[in-house]
């Protein structure tokens, strides 16, 4: 199963997530159908949002990550819980742009193109906290590390991948965060800086057997003794009911509901999360307008 990791190294200086999110993504490229470069987008957003919820409070609390970009793959959302659900979606799934023709890499800059990143913090306040910034690398990794250093002035180092097969299925996905904690040494921070310098790409090393455990210990946080506090699953899946939408319903007019029971309507109602659709005909209507 999927999993994330959290933890910090034994001097208390450095504290980092961690995640393996094949499975997770490859359920969402299922149900949205995504294209391969769709794909890596959802894939690295959703690894990113799963390791910033694991920083949560509690599993009532929810992270939302959006991005509102003017490329044909620029509008995304995902929103996550410290329980490690995810869900996600994309406004353009099936849209496909060509590989570098020289690096033979998905081109996600373009694809996201220019905008905002928003990050969305429900902690079960009467206002949720929302922080918004400019994309200004499109690429997700790069935005969150900015994010982090002006939004939430920690400084951090964000990777995340997704390993696309020819024909489209996800081999691996995941990430990591590193986040410097106040008054660390600078020889702790240099130490970081030659480890990521050396590290690989990040789903080649999964992609060889590493496991990302492994990863942080011996070679991201190598020679800095990283300690795993918690290992938590992951998955993909939507919270969404008949039940949910029926409340939904509740909120058009008496005079449109039995404008639908006149016409004999069924009303359809399409969760963008998990593509479900909650038929809801004649006599569910009346059920529901009696109740009014």
């Amino acid at each position: 199963m999927d999993r994330i990791i959290r933890g910090i190294t034994r001097d208390k200086s450095i504290r980092f997530f961690a995640i393996d999110a094949t499975q997770t993504v490859q359920k969402a490229v299922d149900i949205h159908h995504l294209s391969m470069t769709n794909s890596v987008i959802m894939g690295r957003m959703i690894s990113a949002a799963l390791m910033m919820a694991a920083d949560l409070k509690s599993d009532k609390n929810v992270i939302t990550l959006k991005i509102d970009g003017d490329g044909p793959c620029g509008n995304a959302l995902v929103t996550a819980r410290k329980n490690g659900n995810v869900k996600g979606y994309a406004k353009h799934p099936e849209v496909e742009l060509p590989l570098n023709e020289i690096t033979k890499t998905f081109e996600i800059k373009q694809a996201i193109g220019k905008g905002t990143f928003t990050i969305i913090k429900d902690l079960g306040l009467k206002n949720p906290y929302i922080g918004q910034i400019e994309l200004k690398y499109s690429t997700i990794a790069k935005d969150l590390t900015y994010y982090f250093a002006q939004s939430e002035q920690i400084p951090s180092s964000v990777g995340l991948g997704v390993l696309v097969m020819p024909n489209g299925s996800i081999k691996k996905a995941g990430g990591f965060i590193i986040q410097v904690l106040p008054q660390t040494f600078e020889v702790v921070i240099s130490q970081i800086e030659e480890n990521l310098a050396k590290f690989p790409n990040l789903t080649d090393m999964m992609d060889l057997g590493h496991s990302i455990e492994d990863l942080i210990s011996k070679f991201i946080l190598k020679g800095l003794e990283p300690q795993i506090k918690e290992t938590a699953p992951a998955q993909y899946k939507c919270d969404c009911s008949k039940e949910k939408f029926e409340n939904g319903i509740k909120l058009l007019s008496k005079k449109e509901l039995q404008e639908a029971i006149d016409t004999n309507e069924t009303l359809t109602i399409h969760c963008h999360f998990c593509n479900t659709k909650y038929n809801f005909d004649k006599k569910k209507i009346e059920h529901i307008l009696e109740k009014m």
